[in-house]
C-alpha cells in the first residue's frame, strides 16, 4: 500500500503534469489563431451539426443554443466555416425562415484533425484499464473546470 508520502508526491506530480497540458493547449490556441485554423468552437459546431439526425438538422438557432453564443456570433461562425467549405446553409424543408446545417462531403470524409489523430496514436500505447482510469481522471478534471465560476 502507498504510504501518505508517495500519494501526495504522486498527487503533486499529476498537477505539475495538468499545467503543462495547459500551457500546451494554450500554446496551440495561439498558434491555431495566428494561423486562422479551426478554433475550438468550430470545431464543436462541425460535431454538433454532423452528429444532428438526418430529420431533424442542425439549425442556426440549435447550434446557438448548444454553443451557448449569440445569433450573431453564429452567423460569423457559419461564414467561416461555409469559406472552408466545411458546411452547406440550405433553407429549412417545413420553415421558409429558417435554415438547415449539413456538412460539406469534403468535411465528411475529411480525415481527423492532426490533434485527434495524435491522441488516437497516443491512446493506443495504453491498455483499456489505463485509457479507463486516464479518461475517468479526464472527465472528473472537465467537470471541476465547468463548477468553476
Amino acid at each position: 500500500m502507498a504510504s501518505r508520502t508517495q500519494l501526495q508526491t504522486t498527487a503533486t506530480e499529476l498537477v505539475a503534469r495538468v499545467d503543462e497540458l495547459r500551457r500546451a493547449e494554450a500554446q496551440l490556441g495561439r498558434r491555431l489563431a495566428a494561423m486562422r485554423a479551426p478554433s475550438d468552437t468550430d470545431r464543436e459546431a462541425m460535431r454538433f451539426i454532423t452528429d444532428a439526425p438526418t430529420d431533424a438538422p442542425a439549425t442556426p438557432g440549435s447550434l446557438a443554443a448548444h454553443l451557448n453564443v449569440s445569433t450573431a456570433a453564429i452567423t460569423s461562425l457559419l461564414r467561416r466555416l461555409q469559406e472552408r467549405g466545411q458546411v452547406v446553409i440550405a433553407p429549412h424543408p417545413a420553415d421558409a425562415r429558417s435554415k438547415v446545417l449539413r456538412p460539406s462531403l469534403r468535411d465528411l470524409h475529411s480525415p481527423a484533425d492532426e490533434l485527434t489523430q495524435r491522441v488516437e496514436s497516443l491512446a493506443s500505447e495504453f491498455t483499456p484499464g489505463q485509457i479507463d482510469t486516464v479518461t475517468r481522471f479526464l472527465r472528473r478534471l472537465s467537470e471541476e473546470i465547468n463548477d468553476l465560476p
